[in-house]
């Protein structure tokens, strides 16, 4: 039962870190994280099963589903009473809305005998506020505090590259994985700081990894990214278009018309820059992209018109 409770908690504790979910399902799925830390499970159950009947093929939603079987097939106890009272309490706090009894709470948890946990909805709550240096204080006090606890591994690691630390975001991302081999996020992650230090290679077989997992449109922009940095521009753009469905975004159309460029097609470029723009607050490198094209489409009418006298 141990295991099996543990083997929970990492399910609930991941539920928000999922990047492929639509917003609906990742909405569905954070309320019935919610119930299951208030011991809510029947309650919890009903969100699941909307899950499933959107997506009947929604892993995190089956995973956290079996594991509730097991809990009410058996102790109906709720799993954190056994572990952290106060982190319930904390859990409690936030589902109110009441950040100042929630940070609080869970600081004085983490004086507790086993304070990994504390420590890890510590990191969640300081990352949440986007202060990274006490979420990673945070993660790697609870991976001390529990060297076996494998969500404060993909956390820190997950900080680290928000942080821009790409090459030290990859050392937790690896031991996370030696936990959770088939987490088709922790490739992606590899492979987006793999990216961003020029590994284009690692981060292409990374990325592939991620995408075998779990084949979803947010991957597959990350392939398309690769693509155009290791020069196959047709392909990068050809990716981008097919993934428009899924993704609206001003990057998307940033790219495709970075790819426009590069192709030499400056009039799709001049339509995608002009679309990323719309799609963006405020970006004064989209205007001179935009403003490049116009230029050079300019030029080559004039010199067509020259010629045709």
């Amino acid at each position: 039962m141990k295991k099996i409770l543990l083997s929970l908690i990492c399910i609930i504790s991941l539920c928000g870190l999922s990047v492929c979910a639509n917003e609906v399902e990742d909405d569905y799925l954070d309320i019935a994280a919610n119930y299951c830390v208030t011991g809510d499970y029947n309650t919890a159950m009903q969100y699941l099963d909307k899950i499933l009947t959107i997506n009947p093929n929604n892993r995190h939603a089956l995973d956290l589903k079996n594991g509730l079987n097991h809990i009410i097939s058996g102790d109906k106890k709720t799993f954190l009473d056994g572990i952290s009272p106060m982190v319930k309490q904390a859990m409690e706090y936030k589902k109110s809305g009441d950040e100042v009894q929630e940070l609080n709470t869970l600081i004085q948890a983490t004086q507790d005998k086993n304070p990994y946990l504390a420590y890890y909805y510590l990191g969640n709550f300081y990352r949440s506020k986007k202060d990274y240096k006490k979420a990673l204080d945070a993660f790697n006090s609870s991976s001390s505090a529990r060297s076996d606890y494998a969500p404060a591994y993909l956390s820190s690691g997950i900080v680290l590259y928000e942080m821009g630390e790409y090459s030290a975001a990859l050392n937790p991302l690896d031991k996370y994985l030696t936990f959770n081999p088939d987490d088709d996020l922790a490739y992606a992650m590899k492979s987006r700081a793999e990216f961003a230090q020029g590994m284009l290679e690692q981060a292409k077989s990374d990325n592939d990894i991620a995408i075998r997992i779990n084949n979803c449109p947010e991957y597959q922009f990350d392939r398309a990214k690769i693509l155009y940095k290791s020069g196959d521009y047709q392909a990068s753009k050809n990716l981008f278009k097919s993934l428009l469905n899924d993704i609206q975004t001003s990057k998307i159309y940033e790219y495709m018309g970075l790819c426009d460029e590069m192709l030499k097609d400056y009039k799709s470029a001049l339509t995608n820059f002009d679309r990323a723009i719309l799609l963006s607050n405020d970006d004064e490198y989209l205007e001179s992209k935009y403003n490049e094209m116009k230029q050079i489409l300019e030029t080559q009418s004039n010199e067509t018109s020259t010629q045709a006298q």
